[in-house]
């Protein structure tokens, strides 16, 4: 098939979305599907490339934000290359990550009746008011765009029943008959237990350095491990605005030695790696919605996953055992997670077999590719 994939978050740019869009796109092509993805440009990106069987096409324009203006000047340049890149190719179907995304590709649905799949990644309606970046105003206008673009796309992506929940009552119910859950899929080859035989006592966090990804709860929680268990270290990976202040805190609070920050990772085998000399993959995210890559690919590796009962994708993967669960903002059962998995070795294994098994069974990239596939032939007979 011939697939369009769009996004405006790609390489070199390193977050959860980008590796959801990466191992999307690189595994169509490795199935020997004919895979193109219009993004935004990145200053230092090249325009045009080809990336592991990925054909990317790039807009001009090397921002994300701006005024309304820029981002009006941005989505034309994703609608005409669209437009121009179906005239020559003839996609199958267009597969938009994002609503911003989709509506760029809502003409050459309708102009030239291509098949639109949507897959959402997240809404700041399930976040904590404090945690908002955006005014209440244009949270709303942003709201009643999605909800524009979603009724006129052809079929939408939840990664999990909670994930289809949120959007049925956030968006509109009117979506019912459009939602498809596909799981998100992790790459169970290249994320593989590791062949050790003793506890490392490491707990790693990767994600955003801020508080929308729980770091200081994580920090103070750990701080309380480390007085009782002096061997215990913490790795965060990851970059954010607020780096250096968690670098400060982690010194105030004489933690120096037992907590290395690794920085952004873009590398897989260096991050397969972190992921393989650790116990404890802990991401208390203080946000809801999907399902995140780092807890997959903690699954994956075998690892021991804390994360957050928050609405969306996370509570039904580490439901059951497959991993722990704590109301968010609920730091002394973070602290007590943390203590128990790392010093009760016959739970923390027990913990580390049933999250390689349900990755296994249920959430395999291959698994993903082939729900997907199986969507594209639907819609575009």
């Amino acid at each position: 098939m011939k697939i369009l994939i769009v996004s405006s978050s790609f390489f070199p740019k390193i977050d959860g979305s980008t590796r959801c869009v990466y191992d999307h796109a690189r595994s169509l092509a490795a199935a020997g599907h004919v895979v193109y993805l219009v993004t935004r440009g990145v200053e230092g990106a090249k325009r045009d490339e080809n990336l592991e069987g990925i054909i990317i096409r790039r807009t001009s324009v090397s921002f994300r934000f701006g005024t309304p203006l820029n981002k009006l000047r941005m989505a034309l340049e994703q609608v005409i290359l669209i437009m121009l890149l179906n005239r020559r190719v003839h996609f199958d179907v267009i597969h938009a990550h994002g609503c911003s995304s989709g509506f760029a590709a809502l003409p050459c649905r309708y102009l030239c009746r291509v098949p639109l799949i949507i897959t959402t990644h997240g809404t700041m309606l399930l976040w904590p008011r404090r945690l908002w970046w955006k005014s209440e105003t244009e949270v709303k206008r942003g709201l009643l765009f999605e909800r524009f673009v979603l009724d006129h796309c052809d079929v939408v992506i939840a990664q999990s029943e909670g994930v289809k929940q949120y959007m049925l009552r956030i968006y509109s119910p009117s979506l019912e008959g459009k939602i498809r859950i596909v799981h998100t899929g992790v790459d169970h080859r290249k994320f593989q237990p590791p062949l050790r035989a003793n506890p490392s006592r490491v707990i790693l966090f990767v994600g955003a350095l801020s508080e929308i990804k729980g770091v200081s709860g994580l920090i103070d929680s750990f701080a309380q491990v480390h007085r009782e268990i002096p061997e215990s270290k913490l790795v965060l990976v990851g970059a954010g605005p607020r780096g250096s202040y968690f670098r400060e805190y982690v010194d105030r609070l004489g933690l120096r030695d037992a907590v290395r920050f690794e920085g952004a990772v873009r590398d897989d085998a260096r991050l397969a790696r972190l992921y393989s000399e650790s116990d404890i993959v802990a991401l208390p995210s203080n946000v809801g919605g999907p399902i995140s890559c780092t807890i997959m690919e903690g699954l994956s590796c075998g690892r021991a996953v804390i994360s957050t009962n928050v609405l969306g994708g996370i509570p039904d993967v580490l439901d059951g055992g497959v991993g722990l669960l704590i109301e968010r903002g609920d730091w002394n059962a973070l602290t007590e997670d943390l203590r128990r998995l790392l010093t009760d070795s016959e739970f923390l294994s027990a913990t580390e077999t049933r999250a390689r098994i349900a990755v296994e069974q249920k959430y395999t990239l291959d698994s993903m590719i082939s729900k997907l596939t199986e969507i594209y032939a639907e819609v575009s007979r």
